[in-house]
C-alpha cells in the first residue's frame, strides 16, 4: 500500500474521490479538483502530475478500504465454515456498497475493464491469501473436504469475480447454504 502522504495530498485525494463520485473521473478536470480543494492549479500540479495519477491514488484508497473489511471478516473468531460464509457475505456487501455509492465506478465495473483491472489486482492477491487461509483451517479441522485449498481459493475467487449473476447466485447458494452443512455432517460422523 501507499506510504504516508502529506496532508495536502490526502486532501486532494479526498476531494477528488468526492468529485469523481459526483461527476465522474472522465468529466472532472484538474481545474475542478483544484477549485474543490481550495487551491491553485499550480499547487495541485506540485503534488500530482495528472488526473490519472490522482485517480490511481483514489483507486488505491478504495483497495485499502476493501482489503481492511475483508481482513476483518477473515480474522473473525468464527469456525472456518462460518467464517467462509461471513467472508463471502462481507465481500458481496463491500463490492455492492462501492458500486452503489459511486455510479461511475459502477460504470467502470461494467464497461471499462482496463480501469477496474487496477482495482481488482490489488484486491485479488490479498483475497486469495485470505481465502486460502480460511479453507486450509477448515480442511485441518475436518470441516472442508478439499485437496488443495490454494487451488480451491483461486477457483472460488474466479467465481466471485465473475459478472455472471447466475454463477454468483449458484456460488452463494452452494458455498453458504449447502457445503458447510455437508461438511458439518461429515465431521460429526
Amino acid at each position: 500500500m501507499r506510504t504516508k502522504l502529506s496532508k495536502t495530498k490526502n486532501k486532494i485525494i479526498h476531494v477528488a474521490k468526492s468529485l469523481f463520485s459526483e461527476m465522474s473521473v472522465y468529466k472532472a478536470t484538474m481545474n475542478d479538483i483544484a477549485q474543490a480543494a481550495n487551491m491553485s492549479r499550480r499547487t495541485l500540479y506540485m503534488h500530482f502530475k495528472s488526473k490519472e495519477e490522482i485517480y490511481h491514488y483514489v483507486v488505491e484508497d478504495h483497495v485499502k478500504d476493501i482489503n481492511e473489511k475483508l481482513q476483518k471478516a477473515a480474522d473473525s473468531a468464527l469456525p472456518p465454515d462460518r467464517k467462509l460464509k461471513l467472508y463471502i457475505l462481507a465481500r458481496f456487501n463491500v463490492i455492492d456498497n462501492l458500486v452503489r455509492q459511486n455510479k461511475y465506478i459502477r460504470y467502470d465495473f461494467i464497461f471499462n475493464n482496463l480501469r477496474v483491472e487496477q482495482l481488482r489486482k490489488g484486491i485479488d492477491m490479498k483475497e486469495r491469501q485470505l481465502l486460502t487461509r480460511i479453507l486450509q483451517n477448515g480442511k485441518e479441522q475436518g470441516l472442508f473436504n478439499i485437496n488443495n485449498p490454494s487451488s480451491f481459493a483461486k477457483t472460488l475467487l474466479i467465481m466471485l469475480n465473475s459478472r455472471d449473476v447466475t454463477v454468483l447466485a449458484l456460488a452463494l447458494v452452494y458455498f453458504i447454504h449447502v457445503r458447510p452443512k455437508v461438511y458439518h455432517h461429515q465431521a460429526a460422523n
